[in-house]
């Protein structure tokens, strides 16, 4: 198929996620067919009676068969961290589907993401010069299917099955979940941690290698004060890699001192 901006031909690509061994049982899926600006982390934690899927994408290509593959026909409940497109687009696909309450309404109306830079509003243009990156023509580098509407789709929405709150855990029968509220990238951020085995997942609150963002810096700030007190073994993110505790403590010191000068 070729693309209207004249960049060639995308091809059909199959798998559409990546997957790759986190450790501790938990697995990382990705998108290495969107936009790098695009790519977010999706994470999934088998339990004992039911599977975690931590986030979920863009939703431009399928989710859930990849995570059924890893699932073994157990129920999979599907948590986003927060509400924006590259971490809900994929929710709708799921059965059980929960978010902070806090972001509630932006997880069934999130940002409807265009793939044609042609078709790109202000709010998408300013999110590339944020990071001082090139918006290219197409945000894709292949097709997820045969015949699929590079011009016309938008990111889909999802109407949450349960909405949770500070302290709510999220049961899978051997591991247990535990939501924190740590707002400032949105008003709805909230982080899952397990504290027996030191696992937690930030979403966007916290991650390296890349630059962060704030609607609040203010409450970012309590939310990295929080973070940092966390007995931390992992943290996996909603984008780059995974980090240890120290690391944590450290990115989090950075992240506040960043806050405070404004330089973030």
């Amino acid at each position: 198929m070729s693309d209207r901006a004249g960049t060639g031909v995308l091809h059909v690509a199959h798998p559409w996620f990546h997957a790759a061994d986190a450790g501790g049982g938990v697995t990382r899926l990705w998108e290495p067919h969107v936009d790098q600006m695009l790519t977010a982390n999706v994470w999934h934690v088998p339990g004992r009676d039911a599977d975690l899927v931590v986030d979920a994408a863009n939703g431009i290509g399928p989710l859930r068969t990849a995570i059924d593959a890893l699932a073994d026909g157990k129920p999979v409940v599907a948590f986003a961290t927060h509400g924006h497109f590259d971490h809900v687009g994929g929710l709708h696909e799921f059965d059980d589907r929960r978010v902070h309450r806090d972001d509630a309404d932006m997880t069934r109306s999130p940002y409807r993401l265009r793939l044609l830079a042609e078709a790109a509003d202000d709010e998408l243009r300013a999110v590339y010069a944020y990071y001082s990156v090139p918006m290219p023509d197409v945000l894709l580098r292949a097709l997820p299917a045969a015949g699929f509407d590079v011009e016309g789709w938008t990111t889909p929405g999802a109407e949450p099955t349960m909405l949770l709150g500070e302290g709510d855990v999220i049961d899978l029968g051997d591991r247990r979940f535990t939501v924190l509220h740590t707002p400032g990238h949105t008003a709805g951020s909230a982080c899952l941690f397990d504290e027996s085995s030191g696992i937690l997942f930030t979403g966007d609150a916290l991650y390296v290698g890349a630059r962060l963002d704030w609607e609040d810096p203010a409450a970012a700030s309590r939310s990295l004060a929080r973070i940092a007190g966390l007995d931390v073994a992992v943290a996996h993110a909603g984008h780059e890699r995974s980090f240890d505790g120290a690391e944590l403590r450290s990115a989090c010191a950075t992240a506040t001192r960043d806050i405070e000068h404004g330089t973030t």
